[in-house]
């Protein structure tokens, strides 16, 4: 997309405004999506129709909790808990869930199951027995979750996420059927600025007619 019109300093970034009604949107060359900095620092951005949403499938997520082990050592997670990812933690152990064999969950009499039970496994109905652990006490589980996020397309015709110390950056990730790669992504060297439905991009950007890369 050609940005034509008015040349405008915009403080810190020395940018260049744009003409376009409210609604146009501002590209990066012919990048639909792009990103500003790299590694953990990367902040993602997002071409699309001024004032609307784009589901941004990030995969697996990170989601850590804690747990009491039962009097037989076992932590017993349903299948809701659980989902659809395919690994999780207990105490930094990772446990691969469709290499779980199926076994019964037996009865837990004082502090021993009334079958032996050595080794995790999953019950018929879908849940996930852990055992091994110290009875009584907390153990660490990190369950990832498929994670989908949301990202509002300003007014400008952009919008962009970032990582957080909760949720860091994914590698990768997903919008409808295409795959991303965040570090063979365009870098755009600076970012989009949208004020009063008015867009400006940074003055380096003119004459880009390609993805950037």
């Amino acid at each position: 997309m050609k940005i034509k019109g008015i040349i405008a300093l915009l403080v810190g970034v020395g940018a260049i405004a744009s003409n376009m009604a409210p609604a146009a949107a501002l590209k990066y060359g012919t990048a639909d999506v792009y990103r500003v900095g790299s590694g953990s620092d990367a902040v993602i951005y997002f071409h699309g129709t001024a004032s609307s949403t784009i589901s941004t499938d990030i995969g697996y997520v990170s989601k850590v909790s804690s747990k009491l082990a039962g009097s037989c050592g076992e932590i017993v997670l349903s299948g809701s808990t659980v989902g659809t990812t395919p690994t999780l933690k207990v105490n930094s152990t990772t446990v691969t869930v469709a290499s779980l064999p199926t076994r019964l969950l037996p009865t837990c009499t004082g502090s021993s199951f009334a079958e032996s039970r050595a080794a995790n496994f999953k019950t018929p109905d879908g849940k996930v027995v852990l055992v091994g652990n110290t009875a009584g006490t907390s153990a660490t589980l990190d369950i990832p979750k498929a994670t989908v996020k949301t990202v509002k397309i300003n007014e400008c015709g952009f919008g962009s996420f970032k990582g957080s110390d909760s949720a860091p950056l994914p590698t990768a990730f997903k919008v409808g059927s295409t795959n991303y790669t965040v570090s063979a992504l365009p870098d755009a060297g600076g970012a989009p600025k949208c004020s009063s439905g008015m867009g400006y991009v940074p003055a380096s950007w003119l004459g880009v007619t390609g993805g950037g890369s």
